[in-house]
């Protein structure tokens, strides 16, 4: 549960980015209490753990320094003519955070990168785009593993 929620938060942080945030320490305690308030009444306030944070971090700086690779995979994976620039913000998101998952998190199994990018989806945003998501990742999947 710890990891999702750091999924989530790190999926939020990257959104923020994206519209012009600064992602910061305050940001990450926002939306900590936001998922705290979707927890069952006396389940107690959450906080980022050290591995939580961490994790959050390498997220955010590994998608930064990878962001075009991520992107490029993204795109080529894409079907018809979606480019980066027509996928909405959130899924995009998404997608790179499971991207960077896929391509440089060992320690995250691909099937784990994917049903939880699926998961914020079905969260997050549109039907549709759960859809779209889960055929960008399952590409970039059979490509990373030769195509099987």
């Amino acid at each position: 549960m710890a990891r999702t929620n750091a999924r989530k938060a790190a999926m939020q942080l990257l959104y923020e980015k994206m519209s012009g945030g600064d992602a910061g320490e305050e940001s990450l305690d926002l939306v900590y209490e936001q998922l705290s308030e979707e927890r069952p009444e006396g389940a107690g306030a959450l906080r980022p753990s050290e591995d939580e944070r961490t994790y959050i971090c390498d997220v955010l700086s590994g998608v930064e320094e990878h962001r075009q690779q991520l992107d490029e995979s993204i795109e080529a994976h894409s079907t018809g003519n979606w480019t980066l620039q027509r996928v909405p913000h959130v899924d995009l998101s998404i997608l790179r955070l499971a991207a960077y998952e896929l391509l440089h998190r060992s320690d995250v199994p691909d099937s784990v990168a994917i049903s939880e990018a699926l998961n914020l989806s079905n969260v997050y945003s549109e039907p549709k785009s759960t859809r779209y998501i889960n055929g960008v990742l399952g590409a970039m999947e059979r490509e990373k593993n030769g195509g099987k």
